[in-house]
């Protein structure tokens, strides 16, 4: 998700519930600097002048933490960013959808939910709503790029579009588009574009293949010219 926001660079509200303040940060320091997250973990305690230095290039994102915000606080946060920018977000991230919203104690009841205000939230403020949500782990789920139907709580009629992602046997990065409302897409995953993946920096990108190199000799060399 950190790759996306960054390689859009546009003025960004994210709610990040998996992952913390700490973790955000080396995640960004690593893709920035192409340096393991082991090593940037590290530069946050020993050498935060560098940190603050390298991090302010993304203050285009503000990252709200909570572990499990309410439906109210998405929409509170996202008043209060407009009063402190004079503006709406271009993008609102939510990571991960699963954690908004379960006063009911029906998660999927609460999901659906949130898909229906997603749609509010995005006519209200023309922002794009970008949702981090989780399929199903079993032998039935689709490899390396989960089906449609694979996610958890049927909750795709609302969104405009929709791309799953996942691993392939040699660990390789692929996704797929199942949902576009505009556009071609494949609800089986059968159409799916691998892409550039190296955990140790969290960097995600373009998969540029290995394209075998040719060797030729010297011009004349093998006829013994001078």
């Amino acid at each position: 998700m950190q790759n996306a926001l960054v390689n859009m660079r546009v003025p960004t509200l994210a709610f990040s519930t998996d992952s913390d303040q700490d973790t955000i940060a080396s995640r960004l320091l690593a893709i920035d600097t192409r340096t393991p997250t082991s090593v940037t973990e590290e530069w946050l305690r020993t050498e935060p002048d560098k940190c603050q230095r390298i991090l302010s290039a993304y203050d285009f994102i503000r990252w709200e933490f909570m572990p499990n915000p309410s439906l109210d606080d998405v929409w509170l946060s996202t008043y209060a960013y407009h009063e402190a920018e004079g503006r709406w977000p271009h993008q609102i991230v939510v990571d991960i959808a699963s954690d908004i919203g379960h006063d009911t104690g029906d998660e999927w009841g609460s999901l659906r939910d949130l898909m229906r205000q997603s749609k509010v939230l995005a006519r209200e403020t023309e922002a794009h709503v970008l949702l981090v949500h989780h399929c199903a782990d079993s032998e039935r789920t689709k490899r390396p790029c989960p089906r449609r139907s694979d996610i958890h709580g049927k909750v795709a009629a609302i969104p405009e579009v929709i791309v799953t992602c996942g691993l392939d046997s040699s660990g390789g990065l692929h996704v797929a588009c199942v949902k576009n409302r505009h556009a071609k897409a494949s609800a089986d995953a059968e159409i799916r574009i691998p892409m550039a993946l190296d955990a140790a920096t969290s960097f995600v990108g373009d998969y540029v293949p290995n394209v075998p190199q040719h060797s030729y000799a010297a011009w004349g060399g093998d006829e013994g010219w001078s």
